[in-house]
């Protein structure tokens, strides 16, 4: 595998982030193009990951007051005035364990200390337990805040927040 670049979404990446994040379900929820085409305009950062100039990641970041409808999205609107969210984050299975996800999280850091957000939240499936990503945010500093069953009661998602430091 080659060395990969982040760069912003363009509308020609749909089909590829569609399907890595098929790929990706239940770690990360569905998603259509109608979906794609809402986060495309609403979120804060929607970054995409080339390997060889295939796209082979993607990840959605959300502010405050974004129009979404998400019951763990809107957990943290009620807890928090400023916040950056990680909506879902997605690799293919080929590209895994190379530091894409790490260099996508040191950039939102940035982003969110940019913008004056004090705190970088994301949530992890506990059950089905997606062991990796929980191991992923411990590492980065995130520490678990709640634990909530937003969907139904075969499955539960660790709230995490981690503080953004001033500089």
């Amino acid at each position: 595998m080659g060395a990969f670049t982040v760069r912003d979404y363009r509308a020609e990446d749909a089909a590829a982030i569609l399907e890595i994040n098929a790929a990706n379900v239940p770690e990360v929820g569905d998603m259509d193009a109608s979906k794609l085409d809402a986060f495309a305009v609403g979120a804060a950062w929607l970054p995409v990951v080339e390997v060889d100039g295939e796209v082979a990641a993607f990840a959605v970041f959300l502010t405050q007051g974004a129009d979404y409808e998400s019951p763990n999205y809107r957990w943290f609107s009620e807890r928090h005035a400023s916040f950056f969210y990680v909506d879902r984050i997605a690799v293919d299975a080929t590209c895994r364990g190379v530091g894409i996800g790490q260099a996508l999280y040191r950039e939102a850091v940035s982003r969110a200390r940019a913008g004056a957000h004090p705190v970088f939240c994301a949530e992890v499936n506990t059950v089905p337990a997606n062991e990796a990503s929980l191991r992923f945010h411990a590492l980065l500093g995130f520490s678990e805040v709640a634990r909530k069953r937003p969907y139904d009661p075969e499955s539960e998602v660790a709230m995490l927040e981690r503080l953004i430091d001033a500089g």
